[in-house]
């Protein structure tokens, strides 16, 4: 009662921010009325003038009264000249308005600034794009894609053009080169994707620092920013690699589980119809009911999705005695109970948590000769075995735990296939969550579709194998699996910036989220002029097909008074529906959805003209106005109709602000049915009242009052919460992965843009040695006892080298820092001995090389360990254990072993690199040896493979002796030479990547002008 009160008397917390900023707007308008006198050049001078005052020490704060000014004024003197942008020209006519000022302001400060649509967020992010660049640091607008972060380039950017600030734009297949050129510019737009690809690639793959191609992270703007850090942050950015062995089964395992669905579709469908004849004649609360609604819970169970189960939980009585005998099914008392509901059928599908398990009935329906062949044994009964077996002694009780180990390893991952495939087959539905669309050359592949806006998502693929198991499914190529090679969530790559700001029309539902992860306030900026949208309350029909007629209905008529119309739908498969019933009825209209995206510019731009009707999935060109004529202004603007409603409130939000921009006229509303997912999944006892409202309504009725809108809102509400803990957790993982990446990084950097890579290699060098020399010594200071076998079994396996310790009596108590001195001594001398007769640049680009392959090859293969962590951590509940806090703790230890082995492959390929045949000769010759041991022999085998590539015309200038060992070798055909016996090539890990080969980083480009 009291918050109502005081927000009354002293307004909002938004509504007295909005109060204070006033005398800062009063401010800036009467700076750039005074700049109204100045010249051209005048005007175009405050730049420097600007950078100057920083210079001297004043501050960005200081300035921007006269920037936001300045940034205005130059709007003014713009209108009326033509600005060219993507091949076409407009008359510009745009001067920020105060709320635009205050918008600018919060985005500044760090905010958030929530402007409706059509109130000119683009140009609003002018102001603090130019206050900031005059720091002359890289400042970056983030956009959705990629046609708009060209557009506002060329058209925005001629406010910065005009004021001497250069302006920059990264596209998709860019070269790095042109795209170094962008980061070099003052301002630079992009999308989202392309600056966290780009710093993946800086921070992960570059091989020298001319290959970096951003500056730095100091301030971003990230338009639409609700669709970028909310729908798409649980994605995260992943640069990937093809594996070097596929290890999947879909396309073995594929017909068994298409089988075994079909069995349980058959068995399902007889389950239902059976309930629905008990139904009929059954008396409430009978036996004979109490079986009907039994059956129904087994086919929730087994096909959720079920036509037939939607339509009889139509009923009320019914829906409550379903979710009844859930509650007691799934309750701890009656766990038998659901495991004999399990066993009569052959796989349970949890709808809610997106899971699928094959149940007994399942396993041995798939193998009636081996019902055990899809179960997973019990490793630790299995070794337990072994170790108690006393017919094995020590080797082959080895020798079993490997096979135990293999074979559990092996079911791991056929359950896996199988488990994905399910989910494929049941969970995954063709048009709503995916495509299936031909690829530039024709091929049919599986696209997903995203589902908050419905585009087509090319490149994307689902992660765990289930984008493989939608190929198998559909029955097109199945990809090879891929190895992470660099990754990051979009939540990190971004909280890596100094400062963040964001606009977006709908923000304020995920207020609390942008502060707890980012740590930005969501001002809201009243409009321009009064907002004069009619919001109708929600129409909720009993069927989809009721629902659909009635939408249709509304269509004639709103259509009949030539209003243009506004369809939002949730999936391509419900625009499909409304596009064949409006077919039917000869209605003519455009549809925009995932197969149609490449229209998006062109149908948005006729979507506001009198008589169109446009159905559009929620892409509905977020970024493009819907412009009005004066005569559809008259008529009543734009109606917005929604076909359901979403899973977010924000989304809704977004449709209805498709029309009534700018004070224009228009009206909204939404048109939801029983059988929409959101109220069959997420509504539970709230829809109890809305039952009981509906009991006797016909088809064509509908329930509309603003108590079933509230209803409605709170299911997304609880949606909305479900995916912000999904988020949240997502995040509390990536955060140990991201401390770690923080390190590898840095230290990569360094390795990077050191202009003198040696002495980081000398660090390496003397801190593994001490460390070495420590773990290898027992006792205290100044009489340690040192273990001499193990030393010198390290010394002889990491350098090829002989050492001559014979100074150091290893039988009495010594001090080990003289020790560790003597060993880094003869190391160094060595390989300053190695490098003499090279040229200094060759040995410096070698320096790099050693450190970066060795941090590269391992940091993979540690992303590869961190993946099978996060998996394995999760039946940590089981055990009544939090998976978060095993996850961080067993992170902690793989770290700390990364970081060990990565020291000790660098040294040991400190001498295993030479820049050419006579480096390595003479390093072997200045090298004294005290026996020839099978590393000489492994040296000499070497340079006559060495020499057999430079007779074969090769260039083997900075050629690693690893990779020499890998190459294939091969005379030419005129004349046969035969060499030496070599030892045999290390195989590679994965295939060889030739100059016209796709660039394994993912990028898309061809190797020779990616990372070739």
């Amino acid at each position: 009662m009291i918050a109502p009160l005081l927000k009354k008397f002293f307004g909002s917390s938004n509504e007295r921010f909005v109060k204070r900023m006033q005398p800062t707007v009063d401010a800036i308008n009467a700076k750039e009325k005074e700049y109204q006198s100045l010249s051209e050049d005048q005007l175009k001078a405050k730049t420097q003038e600007f950078r100057d005052r920083l210079a001297k020490g004043e501050t960005l704060e200081d300035l921007k009264i006269e920037a936001f000014a300045t940034v205005k004024n130059t709007c003014r003197r713009l209108c009326g000249q033509e600005v060219t942008y993507m091949d076409k020209t407009e008359i510009w006519n745009m001067v920020p308005f105060d709320v635009q000022l205050v918008g600018g302001m919060v985005i500044h400060d760090g905010g958030i600034s929530e402007m409706m649509t059509g109130e000119g967020k683009t140009l609003t992010a002018s102001l603090p794009l130019y206050l900031n660049a005059l720091s002359g640091k890289n400042c970056q607008l983030v956009t959705t894609n990629d046609y708009l972060a060209k557009r506002d380039s060329e058209w925005i950017g001629a406010i910065f053009r005009y004021l001497g600030l250069t302006v920059g734009c990264v596209q998709s297949m860019m070269p790095p080169q042109l795209r170094r050129e962008q980061y070099e510019c003052d301002i630079t737009y992009g999308t989202n994707s392309e600056f966290g690809f780009d710093y993946l690639r800086d921070m992960g793959m570059a091989m020298s620092k001319e290959e970096l191609v951003q500056r730095d992270h100091f301030f971003v703007i990230i338009d639409e920013i609700d669709s970028i850090l909310i729908d798409e942050a649980r994605t995260p950015l992943i640069i990937s690699g093809p594996v070097a062995q596929s290890t999947h089964q879909f396309d073995k395992f594929n017909p068994h589980v298409n089988r075994v669905y079909k069995k349980q579709l058959d068995l399902c469908n007889k389950l239902i119809t059976e309930a629905r004849e008990k139904l009929k004649t059954a008396i409430k609360d009978s036996d004979e009911f109490d079986e009907a609604i039994f059956d129904i819970c087994k086919v929730r169970m087994g096909m959720p999705r079920n036509n037939q189960v939607i339509r009889i939980l139509e009923d009320p009585d019914v829906r409550r005695a379903v979710e009844k005998k859930e509650l007691f099914i799934n309750s701890d008392a009656n766990k038998s109970v659901l495991q004999g509901v399990k066993n009569e059928l052959f796989f349970v599908i949890n709808e809610r948590q997106n899971d699928a398990d094959l149940s007994d009935q399942g396993r041995s329906y798939m193998s009636p000769n081996d019902p055990d062949a899809y179960v997973i044994p019990d490793i630790l009964e299995l070794m337990q075995g072994i170790d108690s077996n006393e017919a094995y002694d020590d080797t082959e009780k080895i020798e079993k735990k490997r096979e135990a180990q293999d074979e559990y390893e092996q079911k791991i991952e056929e359950m896996h296939n199988i488990s994905q495939l399910l989910k494929a087959y049941c969970l995954y539905i063709k048009d709503i969550h995916y495509i299936v669309a031909p690829d530039d050359n024709g091929e049919e592949r599986v696209v997903i579709v995203d589902e908050n806006t419905g585009r087509a998502m090319a490149g994307r693929r689902f992660s765990e194998g289930l984008h493989q198991a939608l190929e198998a499914k559909e029955n097109v190529r199945i990809e090879r699996e891929t190895q992470t090679m660099a990754t990051i969530t979009i939540q990190n790559y971004f909280r890596l910036y100094d400062k963040l700001g964001g606009m977006t029309g709908t923000a304020v539902t995920e207020a609390k989220e942008f502060k707890d992860i980012y740590g930005l306030d969501v001002m809201e900026v009243p409009t321009n002029r009064p907002c004069i949208r009619k919001d109708v309350d929600d129409r909720v029909f009993v069927t989809m097909k009721g629902k659909y007629k009635a939408i249709i209905n509304e269509v004639k008529e709103v259509n009949a008074a030539g209003r243009p119309i506004l369809i939002g739908t949730p999936t391509v498969e419900v625009s499909e529906i409304l596009s064949r019933f409006l077919r039917m009825e000869k209605i003519p209209h455009r549809v925009l959805n995932a197969r149609r995206h490449q229209e998006e510019a062109e149908i948005i731009t006729n979507a506001g003209q009198s008589g169109a009707i446009t159905i559009a999935t929620n892409m509905a060109g977020r970024g493009t106005d819907i412009k009005l004529s004066e005569e559809v202004i008259k008529l009543g603007g734009l109606h917005v109709l929604g076909a359901t409603r979403h899973d977010s409130r924000r989304i809704d939000r977004q449709l209805r602000g498709r029309c009534s921009r700018q004070g224009d006229p228009g009206s909204s509303v939404f048109y939801v049915s029983f059988e929409d997912d959101l109220l069959r999944l997420f509504a539970d006892r709230m829809t109890g009242i809305l039952d009981r409202m509906k009991m006797g309504m016909d088809e064509d009725e509908s329930i509309e009052g603003r108590m079933a809108t509230m209803m409605i809102e709170n299911a997304q509400k609880k949606v909305e919460n479900q995916n912000f803990m999904i988020r949240k957790r997502t995040l509390e993982y990536d955060d140990v992965m991201n401390k770690q990446r923080e390190i590898i990084y840095e230290f990569r950097k360094d390795i990077l843009v050191s202009d003198d890579p040696k002495v980081r290699l000398y660090d390496i060098l003397n801190n593994t040695v001490e460390d070495q020399v420590e773990v290898l010594s027992t006792g205290r200071r100044g009489a340690y006892r040192v273990e001499q076998e193990k030393l010198e079994q390290w010394l002889g396996t990491t350098f090829p080298l002989d050492f001559d310790l014979t100074s150091f009596n290893f039988e009495q108590p010594m001090e080990i820092a003289p020790l560790a001195d003597a060993i880094i001594k003869r190391v160094v001398s060595a390989y300053e001995e190695k490098e003499s007769n090279t040229d200094p640049e060759q040995i410096q680009y070698l320096e790099r090389n050693v450190m970066l392959s060795a941090l590269d090859e391992l940091w993979i293969k540690h992303l590869r360990a961190m993946d099978s962590l996060r998996q394995n951590v999760q039946f940590a509940g089981i055990a009544q254990k939090d998976p978060l806090i095993e996850y961080k703790q067993q992170a902690f230890q793989l770290f700390a072993e990364l970081e060990d082995n990565i020291s000790q492959q660098i040294l040991s390929n400190m001498f295993r690199t030479a820049v050419s045949l006579e480096s390595i000769e003479e390093m072997l010759h200045n090298i004294p040896m005290t026996e020839q041991s099978a590393q000489d022999v492994e040296f000499e085998n070497l340079i006559q493979q060495l020499k057999l590539l430079q007779q074969q015309g090769m260039d083997t200038e900075s050629v690693s002796i690893d990779d020499m060992m890998q190459m294939e070798a091969q005379p030419p055909q005129e004349e046969i030479i035969e060499a030496p016996p070599v030892r045999k090539p290390i195989e590679r890990e994965s295939p060889k990547v030739r100059p016209n080969d796709p660039c394994p980083c993912g990028s898309g480009k061809k190797y020779k002008v990616c990372h070739g």
